[in-house]
């Protein structure tokens, strides 16, 4: 199986060490993922994905790139929700709800 580490860290302009560090895993690890020499659990695969913001398909070598298409900015959203208890959560959710209802077609127009 080809895996595109090598190709999908190069994109994001980061160092095997910056990646590890995002892993919490030695350097030495990440490089043996890279190189194939070394299998990675489910976990680690899609903490990886999450990363360079694609599908463990595509990382893994298949054609499906990106389901989501998602900036890094709302990738970084998406984590820091999942981080957040239900009370956390739900008040998100409500000002996001909010904030939508707020929002008029001229208000869209100069968003957009």
């Amino acid at each position: 199986m080809k895996l595109r580490l090598l190709e999908l860290r190069k994109a994001k302009k980061m160092t095997q060490d910056e990646v590890a560090l995002r892993m919490k895993i030695s350097r030495q690890a990440y490089a043996l993922y890279e190189s194939n020499q070394r299998h990675m659990n489910y976990d680690s695969l899609r903490a990886l994905a999450e990363l360079f913001s694609v599908s463990i398909d595509y990382m893994l070598g298949g054609d499906n790139k990106n389901t989501e298409n998602l900036t890094d900015e709302e990738l970084r959203l998406v984590r820091d929700f999942r981080e957040l208890d239900e009370r956390g959560r739900l008040g998100v959710k409500a000002l996001v709800e909010f904030e939508r209802s707020q929002v008029t077609p001229e208000r869209k127009k100069a968003v957009g």
